[in-house]
């Protein structure tokens, strides 16, 4: 009687094979690099058992890389690994999205039909490239082979060292050298791309640096230490994320708020204070704030001005 009990629990050979290899094609799928010593350590058998379950059993599944490490194939990547899921979050900018950023939590929104489910994102309006896709993937295979690239922009012949495609607000720019200095340039402006792969060119350390280091597609050598002061009704809007770049603030005791961000050019700043007036007062530098009221006088007149462009017709 026992040993009949022992014979029911105790799994048959062909009961580990398929235990193993479901294991095994379940975590390719999961984008895991696999070890075949690793593996033979785990399920307690020989080396050889596993280099038979990869290249004889998961034959068309499974493949070796340059590592000597085993991966799914291109074939059999029917959905999205994921661990990509998080690479891909950290790609797109939306890491921090969700306040609990966890495999777990994100399967569970997606299994939710959107009828039923308790969160939703508005989504944020996006520039349409889909007529421009040959020129964005020609712009990645020049940065990614470093060669020389000449289009036209704003109707000028340009000739660029191509170094990185940044999205930014909902537009995608090109971060490239221009006779000698770092500039962006809007990837939906670029016509008659001619990629010269006989022109190859060598990255400059510094202009990588300072990509990596930019929070913005501003590109310029020097920037402008300005002071803001933030009222208290809508000090909170500057206070939970970062509305500038280099963003720093201090909360006074009237609850108003000083801002320090450091700007590139004026008009990087100036549309953020538009937004926000009368609630926003730059007070460093001076400058720039005549600048703004000078602006700000300037459109007053043009409003009050008759105009025949903007008159109906009955």
């Amino acid at each position: 009687m026992i040993a009949t009990d022992l014979a029911a629990t105790t799994p048959s050979k062909g009961e580990k094979l398929a235990q193993r290899l479901s294991r095994i094609i379940a975590r390719l799928h999961q984008g895991e690099l696999i070890d075949k010593h690793q593996l033979a350590a785990e399920f307690e058998v020989d080396v050889r058992t596993i280099e038979r379950d990869l290249h004889q059993r998961l034959h068309g599944i499974a493949e070796r890389n340059p590592q000597g490490q085993w991966q799914l194939t291109h074939s059999a990547r029917s959905t999205i690994p994921a661990r990509h899921l998080h690479d891909y979050a950290r790609m797109a900018g939306t890491e921090r999205l969700f306040p609990d950023n966890s495999l777990p939590y994100l399967l569970n929104q997606l299994r939710t039909p959107e009828p039923r489910r308790t969160t939703h994102v508005q989504p944020v309006p996006h520039e349409d490239l889909s007529g421009g896709s040959r020129t964005f993937t020609a712009l990645q295979t020049a940065i990614e082979h470093r060669h020389t690239c000449c289009f036209t922009y704003k109707a000028k012949p340009r000739i660029a060292h191509p170094y990185r495609l940044i999205h930014k607000n909902g537009v995608w720019y090109l971060a490239a050298e221009e006779a000698g200095r770092l500039k962006n340039f809007s990837v939906a402006l670029i016509e008659q791309l001619q990629v010269d792969s006989d022109a190859p060119f060598i990255p400059k350390r510094s202009h990588l640096d300072y990509i990596a280091n930019k929070d913005d597609v501003w590109f310029t050598e020097q920037t402008t230490e300005v002071l803001l002061r933030v009222a208290p009704e809508i000090a909170h809007y500057f206070a939970r994320r970062q509305l500038l770049p280099q963003q720093q603030h201090r909360q006074d005791d009237d609850g108003s708020l000083l801002v320090t961000t450091q700007i590139n050019h004026i008009n990087q700043l100036l549309p953020v204070v538009r937004y926000w007036l009368p609630h926003v007062r730059i007070v460093q530098p001076k400058a720039w704030e005549e600048e703004l009221v000078k602006g700000l006088r300037h459109a007053l007149v043009q409003w009050k001005t008759p105009s025949t462009h903007y008159t109906t017709q009955d």
